[in-house]
């Protein structure tokens, strides 16, 4: 059914939305083009396509008046508008010239989502970093806790200071009474 009777039947401007779907080779890195098609229904010859990136427009072309469709080559990478278009939402409208040579526009496609993987050079230093302030984080915990073990707190020092006082007290009082020299050395604590 020709779309101009479509369009008298639905009783609608509308024209449908167009298929969009990536094209073979996939890009596997930003540098990559991506070929992206965008198909209108077998009645809609020669229309002009729109290419949108979110809501930016990316790219414009026509089908050839024997077909329903173009593909999109969008460059990835380097610099100019290819490059604002590497990866993300894609989708896709056409406009026909409707009654009273008015430009009629379709809805806009399904998106098609554009994704890369992150380089194997740029997880590799992510990890190694990360796995280094792990380990200086370990590290830096296992110094603290080794201080803090050798290291007797405050009340248990004072306290064996004291016991080493006492015994020193009874050990000279030992010796003045032994007056024996050979005891008054033998903790090396106490002092004569």
């Amino acid at each position: 059914m020709p779309w101009t009777i479509l369009l008298f039947a639905s009783g609608s401007l509308a024209i449908p939305a167009p298929s969009i779907f990536l094209v073979p080779p996939y890009p596997s890195s930003q540098d990559d083009p991506i070929y992206i098609s965008c198909t209108a229904p077998e009645d809609f010859l020669g229309a002009n396509f729109t290419l949108y990136r979110g809501r930016e427009v990316v790219q414009l072309l026509q089908a050839p008046s024997d077909r329903p469709g173009v593909t999109f080559n969008v460059t990835g990478g380097g610099s100019g508008d290819g490059a604002k278009a590497a990866g993300g939402n894609f989708h896709c409208q056409y406009g026909v010239m409707g009654e009273h040579s008015q430009s009629q526009m379709s809805d806009l496609s399904q998106p098609v989502q554009i994704s890369f993987p992150v380089p194997t050079w740029i997880l590799a230093l992510s990890l190694s970093l990360a796995g280094t302030v792990l380990l200086l984080a370990g590290l830096v915990a296992v110094a603290v806790v080794v201080r803090k073990g050798n290291g007797a707190p405050t009340k248990v020092r004072n306290l064996q200071k004291q016991r080493e006082r006492e015994s020193c007290w009874a050990q000279i009082n030992v010796t003045n009474t032994e007056n024996d020299s050979g005891r008054l050395g033998g903790n090396p604590g106490c002092t004569s």
